[in-house]
């Protein structure tokens, strides 16, 4: 399933733009009317999917989910999306390529591993927050480790709130960024409305790892 999927994008790119979207807007927000709650169920299920798979075409449904169903409904339903495609993805990869993570990967960089094994909820909250790596590569990471699956599914439901909401917020605006031709990259974010959030959120994580370190100390 996950190939016919790529293969179909491969051979349609052009159908993966925005321009599709907006072609056929007046369609979905009749569906979207008359089949409320069915909308967010598919939307949901549909994310997720995409995140699964590692689809491109998942960061511009973040925007989407705005766009439809505003910051907080639609950053809920990214969020919830979100966090059960990259539940998948872990599982898949810590019961079938937990031997290949780590012979390719976490074996060149055992600090990774100490540190995990004496901070793990930090690293993994951090790793959500400070996205240094991509989402798929992420939780890889975090299955290569062996992270616990509770802590894991819950983290990630944690780590995606700010980022969900902030691109469901650039949401509301994308007709406006579609009408200027605006390029969807990371500058979208720079602005100080949503990099404030995102600062508040990564200022606690590392007052919480200081304050525990300093209580360790103390000990």
């Amino acid at each position: 399933m996950f190939g016919i999927l790529w293969i179909t994008y491969f051979l349609n790119k052009d159908f993966f733009q925005l321009e599709t979207f907006f072609t056929n807007l007046n369609i979905i927000q009749n569906f979207l009317s008359q089949n409320f709650l069915l909308s967010i169920f598919l939307f949901l299920i549909l994310y997720s999917f995409l995140i699964l798979c590692n689809f491109p075409f998942a960061s511009i449904l973040s925007m989407i989910n705005g766009f439809l169903f505003g910051t907080w409904l639609g950053g809920a339903i990214s969020i919830v999306g979100g966090t059960l495609g990259a539940f998948g993805i872990f599982i898949i990869a810590k019961f079938f390529f937990l031997d290949f993570i780590k012979n390719k990967f976490l074996n060149k960089y055992p600090f990774i591993v100490n540190y995990f094994n004496k901070n793990d909820l930090e690293l993994m909250i951090l790793i959500r927050i400070i996205p240094a790596a991509p989402f798929f590569i992420q939780n890889l990471i975090l299955a290569g480790l062996g992270a616990n699956n509770k802590k894991f599914f819950f983290t990630t439901l944690l780590g995606l709130a700010p980022w969900s909401f902030i691109f469901g917020s650039i949401g509301q605006g994308l007709e406006e960024i579609f009408l200027n031709k605006t390029d969807l990259n990371f500058s979208l974010v720079t602005r100080p409305e949503y990099l404030i959030p995102i600062g508040i959120i990564a200022s606690l994580v590392v007052t919480i790892i200081l304050f525990k370190k300093k209580f360790k100390g103390l000990n």
